[in-house]
């Protein structure tokens, strides 16, 4: 059962990069960026005052813990830029879990965040290079710039970085608190850039009356965000590390695949190839992060003191 959970919640984070990708499309980067969180933060602030969850009871928790909502603003942005500049969704999906990968490696090999320190293990280097590969392979002979691609690894890079923070914030108060200021510290820097925007750039405040509005889907990213936090969450202690991410890795790239050829974007069987590959050495990495797992708890075992 936690099996299906955590495949549709995969699936679930790739519909959410093609819901706030049309969303941007229709309302620009930016004022998207303020929507997206504007909805998330409804249902964040429903549960947080179902449960009584004390929100303003933060006294002597240093202000930085605080940023995971900023730097997920920086998710957002590159989410809807990326989508806009005509990359696929599953190749986005396939940089993103890249850049995660990356991001993840360098945490773990300067214990960043105060997670335990893990050193990097070269056989790794196979897993990205199969990953690399694969991605190459989807986005080969694809009408795109390089922007797109860069921003979509970078949106990775920003996950592993929110995501972190935020579970400095979860483990001081409660993941739905944490959850709660992820939305509403990510609404606040959203409106403020999108004012910026505004002011300074080249970007409309408002859209011109004859913007056709999306469809109501398209407005459902944030609420999405807040379902998939949600369910990882409750999903995660009753699931091993390893199968549970395997399972999140395939249902995303699958996902992202069913879009793309459903849009008319992609399908192909060069795409098919390419996300196949990706998937291997992603899974890869996983497995050589449970086997050191593994021989850490065994040294434990048998070092206890």
């Amino acid at each position: 059962m936690y099996y299906l959970i955590s495949f549709v919640t995969a699936m679930l984070v790739s519909a959410m990069v093609a819901v706030n990708g049309n969303l941007s499309a229709a309302y620009g980067t930016y004022l998207s960026t303020v929507m997206i969180h504007l909805v998330g933060i409804v249902p964040a602030t429903a549960i947080a005052l179902a449960r009584r969850e004390r929100l303003f009871a933060v006294r002597g928790i240093r202000p930085g813990v605080f940023l995971g909502g900023a730097i997920g603003v920086i998710t957002v942005v590159c989410n809807n830029a990326a989508y806009t500049g005509g990359i696929g969704v599953c190749a986005m999906v396939a940089l993103s879990l890249l850049g995660q990968t990356v991001a993840s490696l360098f945490v773990d090999q300067f214990g960043l965040f105060h997670m335990p320190v893990k050193r990097f293990n070269a056989a790794k280097l196979l897993g990205l290079a199969c990953t690399a590969a694969g991605i190459g392979c989807m986005l080969y002979g694809a009408e795109t710039s390089v922007l797109p691609v860069l921003l979509s690894f970078v949106m990775g890079v920003t996950i592993v970085l929110s995501r972190s923070v935020n579970a400095m914030l979860a483990e001081k108060t409660s993941l739905f608190v944490s959850t709660w200021y992820n939305y509403s510290v990510g609404l606040s820097v959203a409106l403020i850039v999108w004012l910026l925007a505004a002011l300074f750039g080249n970007t409309p405040l408002l859209p011109g009356a004859n913007v056709a509005p999306p469809p109501l889907w398209a407005f459902l990213g944030g609420f999405m965000g807040v379902v998939t936090v949600s369910v990882q969450s409750f999903v995660t202690p009753r699931m091993p590390a390893f199968q549970l991410t395997l399972v999140l890795f395939i249902g995303q790239v699958f996902m992202g695949l069913l879009l793309d050829a459903f849009s008319g974007t992609g399908g192909s069987m060069q795409e098919w190839i390419g996300g196949v590959c990706a998937v291997a050495g992603l899974s890869l990495n996983a497995l050589l992060d449970q086997r050191a797992q593994r021989r850490l708890a065994q040294k434990t075992e048998n070092n206890p003191s």
